[in-house]
């Protein structure tokens, strides 16, 4: 503030008070006020505008602050946080900001796979496992365990004419079957008519509705079966996760088992019982000597929920599996014959194309991450320099940045001597941006300096 200013309201400030408190004392007070008054309020007013007479600021010497705050002209241009981009680095440096904002904002949060070393950058990432893939080993292994095991079975029905059916039943659950049959047609033909589960409605005689709900992977569905109602038993349905695939002897293999799923929830309302099917499905071979025929074994572990009679269960075993592999038997000879399973070969065709597509994403990942990587690495050099050139800057002062336009601005509001001390007097009784504890202490003791006497004369004046 240039001194033309500061001399004529300087003087403003000394006279009013004096004149003020001397009104006030003679038409209000009637002369209780001494000389003692008049001082302590000069005082007042000249540690109140303080800056109109050059006097440090006593907030600084009774409170003083842990941190000094630099003014925020000195530092406006110097921001150099990553989260604000390379835009506000170009601010300081003059260099034209060149990161996209996508980058910046994957450099800002990088994923959680990549993992930054003193000696680098090394990616380690976590292998996506396949839905339900525990499901599928579980349902595999018991399939194989049940296969496997032979002295756990009881032979309750066979034919050998037209062609072998051989129906097993476990010793100690009713409802579990397996069945082993020699069928007419090549083991791809065979398979692919038995893994498709909407034709199962044209062999299977205990279906009454079969679909497939959704496909979680190639080669993965799950799939909804409800079968026919048999007196006295009411209809069941299940919901079920199946999968297909060839072994490695070369024997195509089908298996399921019940899971839960949103798709299907129970159908209580129709009294359509919900079975669990504990494992399911079908292993399919050449059959030796015969080229054009193959070796079914089927099982199936259901737990039908409820109380299902004696009688039921042994038609189930006796007459309805049996005739399900005869039905089959009249379907397949006269389909095309052919050695590789079509179903597999779509299966496989779309693991191959997630593999790719998965592999293309994988590298564009890893190049965009180097890429990253790389930006975050040359937003932090730049960072270090900005700030050190903004130190270099603060400690020889205003060079770096001149504030021509901000002196403009403050000289253009203090061209007037009624405006400045408005300014100030508003400042210092806590309208200014931030108030100190020393100037509020100051704008009470004015306070309690006008108020006082004149409270004191009332209830004089009471009494």
């Amino acid at each position: 503030m240039g001194d033309s200013t500061q001399s004529p309201l300087a003087m403003l400030v000394l006279v009013t008070p004096y004149t003020i408190l001397y009104l006030v004392n003679q038409l209000f007070l009637n002369g209780i006020l001494d000389k003692v008054h008049y001082v302590f309020f000069e005082l007042i007013f000249v540690l109140a505008f303080r800056k109109l007479f050059g006097l440090p600021d006593l907030s600084e010497r009774l409170f003083p602050a842990q941190v000094a705050v630099q003014s925020a002209e000195t530092m406006r241009p110097v921001k150099t946080t990553l989260a604000n981009g390379t835009a506000k680095l170009a601010l300081v440096n003059g260099a034209p900001a060149t990161t996209s904002k996508k980058k910046l904002k994957k450099s800002v949060t990088p994923k959680v796979s990549t993992l930054t070393t003193s000696t680098g950058l090394k990616k380690i990432k976590k292998k996506k496992e396949q839905p339900y893939a525990r499901e599928l080993v579980a349902m595999e292994k018991k399939f194989m365990d049940y296969i496997d095991n032979k002295d756990i079975w009881v032979k309750v029905f066979e034919e050998t004419s037209p062609g072998l059916i051989e129906v097993y039943q476990f010793k100690d659950r009713p409802m579990c079957y397996k069945v082993i049959a020699v069928m007419d047609n090549t083991p791809a033909v065979t398979f692919d008519t038995l893994s498709e589960v909407s034709r199962r409605l044209e062999w299977d005689p205990l279906c009454e509705e079969a679909r497939t709900l959704t496909e979680v992977s190639p080669g993965v569905k799950v799939q909804y079966v409800r079968t026919r109602a048999m007196w006295p038993t009411s209809s069941r349905d299940t919901v079920v996760l199946g999968t297909i695939k060839e072994l490695d002897d070369g024997r195509y293999f089908n298996v399921t088992a019940s899971i839960e799923h949103s798709l299907m929830p129970e159908r209580t309302k129709e009294k359509i019982v919900r079975m669990d099917m504990a494992v399911a499905g079908q292993i399919i071979g050449p059959e030796p000597g015969q080229p054009n025929k193959c070796r079914l074994v089927q099982l199936m572990d259901a737990d039908l929920k409820g109380w299902i009679p004696d009688k039921v269960i042994q038609l189930v075993s006796t007459k309805a599996v049996p005739e399900g592999i005869r039905n089959v038997n009249k379907m397949i000879p006269g389909l095309e014959h052919y050695q590789e399973s079509k179903a597999l070969e779509t299966v496989l065709a779309a693991r191959k194309e997630v593999e790719a597509k998965a592999a293309r994403d994988s590298d564009n990942e890893a190049e965009e991450e180097e890429e990253e990587m790389h930006d975050l690495k040359t937003q932090r050099e730049q960072s270090s320099g900005v700030l050190f050139h903004a130190r270099k800057a603060n400690e020889h002062g205003s060079r770096h940045f001149p504030s021509n336009g901000s002196d403009n601005a403050v000289e253009k509001k203090r061209s007037s001597t009624f405006r400045v001390f408005w300014e100030s007097f508003k400042q210092n009784l806590g309208y200014g941006s931030s108030p100190t504890k020393a100037n509020r202490v100051v704008v009470m003791a004015i306070v309690l300096a006008v108020l006082g006497p004149t409270i004191a004369r009332l209830r004089r004046r009471r009494r």
